[in-house]
């Protein structure tokens, strides 16, 4: 019986992105195994109010706990933001990447002078089954290009090209569009994938105390 993971996100490119993920062959637990065949996932839209934070961890941990207050059964929530080189200890902008991004859109790599600098990206998945609450990071290291590139409006996805992507300096957006490469491709280079094996693997070892199986 696989275990029943919700996913709780109102983003339709998250939705997606879940969906390619549980489907792949590819990903997989440090023990080899298939996740697609050891957890299953629900995702729910639910209305949850936003936190202005820098650190992506507090932030989503308060987003994840107001979830639970709505749902009553154990969820997970997922933030991502950029956290430029310069700025690493401080983790900027981190949780401030989406508003600044919904600010200014294609105007983010010029206000914040960022063109050509190396950054993370940083993926914080946080859980919570209604005694304890959990927080889980993914990162991946590359650099903001000058001139946004690819059409996929995922936030700032047309500005950040991951290390170890498929041509040198090719956003996640370009790649996404690639037919050669693809979503795939972007999810195995992903932060958000690494930060979501990461919670697996603890979920397979932890049920909820509330809960069970």
């Amino acid at each position: 019986m696989s275990i029943r993971v919700t996913y709780v996100t109102s983003s339709e490119f998250k939705r997606e992105e879940i969906e390619v993920l549980a489907a792949s062959d590819w990903w997989r637990l440090p023990n080899g195994e298939r996740v697609g065949e050891r957890f299953s996932f629900e995702v729910r839209q639910v209305s949850i109010k936003e936190h202005l934070e820098i650190d992506i961890a507090t932030l989503v941990l308060a987003e994840v706990t107001n979830a639970y207050s709505q749902l009553k059964v154990p969820c997970i929530v997922e933030h991502a933001g950029l956290i430029f080189d310069k700025y690493y200890d401080r983790g900027y902008p981190g949780g401030l990447t989406k508003p600044m991004w919904d600010t200014l859109g294609d105007d983010f790599v010029t206000e914040t002078n960022s063109g050509g600098s190396t950054a993370h990206a940083r993926a914080c998945v946080a859980y919570c089954d209604g005694m304890e609450v959990h927080s889980f990071t993914g990162e991946t290291r590359g650099k903001i290009v000058s001139t946004p590139s690819g059409a996929r409006s995922f936030y700032w996805d047309t500005v950040f090209a991951p290390d170890g992507a498929p041509r040198a300096d090719m956003t996640y957006a370009e790649i996404v569009e690639d037919p050669s490469f693809g979503l795939n491709s972007k999810l195995q280079l992903s932060q958000s994938q690494k930060a979501l094996t990461a919670f697996l693997e603890f979920r397979s070892n932890h049920p909820p105390k509330l809960w069970s199986e």
